[in-house]
Parts: C-alpha cells; sequence; structure tokens
C-alpha cells in the first residue's frame, strides 16, 4: 500500500491518503505557538491497523518542524503521548 501523508490546511488536518483514498486524519486547530490536535479518525473499515498513529506521529513531527508546540485534545492524542514519552518536548 502506497502511502501520502500531507498536511492539509485549508481543512484543518493532517492526512493520511492511499490509493484507497483518505483513510486517517488529524484535525487540528493553529495559532502562532501551538497546534491543538483536536480529532484523530480513521475510516472504520480501516481500523486496528496503527494508521491513527502514523498520522498522530506524522503530525507532531510537522508541528515540531513548523517551530510550534502540540496541545493534544482529543483522547487519541493524549494516548499517543503516554504511549510516546520521549516526544514530551513537543509538548505546549
Amino acid at each position: 500500500m502506497t502511502r501520502e501523508l500531507i498536511d492539509n490546511p485549508a481543512a484543518g488536518r493532517f492526512e493520511l491518503h492511499t490509493e484507497e483514498g483518505l483513510l486517517a486524519s488529524a484535525e487540528y486547530t493553529a495559532n502562532n505557538e501551538t497546534v491543538a490536535i483536536t480529532r484523530v479518525f480513521t475510516r472504520p473499515t480501516h481500523r486496528g491497523r496503527g494508521l491513527a498513529a502514523v498520522v498522530t506521529e506524522f503530525a507532531v513531527d510537522s508541528i515540531a518542524a513548523s517551530g510550534r508546540k502540540v496541545v493534544p485534545v482529543c483522547s487519541y492524542a493524549l494516548a499517543w503521548y503516554q504511549e510516546h514519552p520521549e516526544r514530551a518536548d513537543t509538548l505546549a
């Protein structure tokens, strides 16, 4: 499966696409200093494959690269940070 990860600022989300279309996304709201991840979603037919983790990691990496910090609002983003304490430096 070929994966493409993109930031879609017009939609306010990071997206994971394959030849099957949009499979997972991490919705966000941003300001100059922080980006709040408000919802992580995976299409029901593709859950259980780790795609939410892939798009969340991409979101965190992209936010950190922009010089901003992450505010994990949704329960999935909070759980992702609990599983990745080494990424605590990216938190607001």
